[in-house]
């Protein structure tokens, strides 16, 4: 069929058309497979072309040449994946903005958050919020705060959850909790016996850092040049980029590590790691939501801010 009419049947079907199809017309192109489509998708094969082929129906022609071993776009199946972004950010634009009028939560919420809010603060408020809402579909990425920044103005995201200050023009940040970082150490090490760690001590000992974008290290090097002491000098045994990595890490003895007590609650009843201030002021940081700013936040964001905020 001539790429026209693909695009005249298109405009006549925009309005019925399900955006789910479209997603599984944009895998299938980008992995010029069904199969790997599937798993991407977390669906059957036997789904993906279903779906494939009421797409066609509708559009009245093939997207895919199915006749070689690899999957390969028609002529019309690349016209429609040249538009496939804009429309799908198109739908899911008109369904939150149908939402936020209705004040519902309900359809897709994109939460972009950091390591430490994500892994460790996040989970009960998210539970909460979709036991609340059997309608709404969370959409959770845990990354490093600057991509969570990142995917707030890209549009991948609809509300983020950070651990340091953000200073980004478009974003507005919004204070929930206040959270502490201490100096990590194996159980038995030798800064057991004191009550707060010298810099100079800290200077000397092997340390394991987050990896560059991360909140957490870019507040504790702030912290350290405050006091004195230059990141440069730190004697930095590795970067890993997993909290989980970084405590295991420090518990087979590769190094001490500056983490949010939030992180260590385990570790610290069983015994297993410790956790010290280090001299001079603690290290104090803002936990918190970041938006677009003008843009509309949505009402399950909007809940979950709350949630996550502390109470009374």
């Amino acid at each position: 069929m001539p790429i026209g009419r693909v695009w005249i049947r298109l405009a006549y079907t925009l309005c019925q058309m399900d955006a789910r199809r479209l997603e599984v017309f944009r895998a299938v192109a980008r992995h010029t497979s069904f199969t790997r489509a599937a798993l991407d998708l977390h669906l059957s094969q036997s789904a993906v072309s279903q779906q494939i082929a009421a797409l066609e129906l509708e559009l009245g022609g093939p997207l895919f040449d199915r006749s070689r071993r690899r999957v390969r776009l028609t002529p019309a199946g690349a016209a429609l994946l040249a538009r496939a972004d804009e429309l799908l950010a198109g739908f899911a634009e008109a369904r939150r903005a149908v939402a936020a009028a209705r004040g519902a939560a309900e359809g897709d919420l994109r939460i972009s958050a950091s390591l430490t809010m994500g892994n460790y603060v996040l989970p009960v408020p998210l539970a909460t919020l979709g036991r609340r809402h059997p309608a709404l579909r969370l959409q959770v990425t845990v990354d490093n705060s600057e991509r969570v920044v990142g995917a707030l103005l890209t549009g991948a995201a609809d509300v983020g959850f950070v651990e340091d200050e953000v200073e980004r023009a478009g974003i507005t940040v919004i204070p929930l909790l206040e959270d502490e970082l201490v100096l990590v150490t194996p159980a038995g090490h030798r800064f057991a016996a004191l009550t707060e760690v010298p810099l100079e001590e800290l200077a000397a000992e092997p340390l394991i850092q987050r990896e560059p974008g991360s909140g957490t290290r870019l507040v504790a090097e702030q912290h350290l040049r405050a006091a004195g002491l230059l990141p440069e000098r730190l004697r930095v045994a590795a970067e890993l980029s997993q909290i989980e990595l970084i405590k295991g890490s420090v518990e087979a003895g590769l190094g001490v590590a500056i983490l949010s007590r939030s992180t260590l609650a385990k570790e610290l009843t069983l015994g297993t790691l410790e956790a010290l201030p280090l001299a001079g002021t603690p290290i104090r940081r803002q936990l918190a939501a970041v938006t677009v700013t003008g843009a509309t936040t949505l009402p399950a964001a909007q809940e979950l801010i709350a949630l996550v905020a502390p109470t009374g």
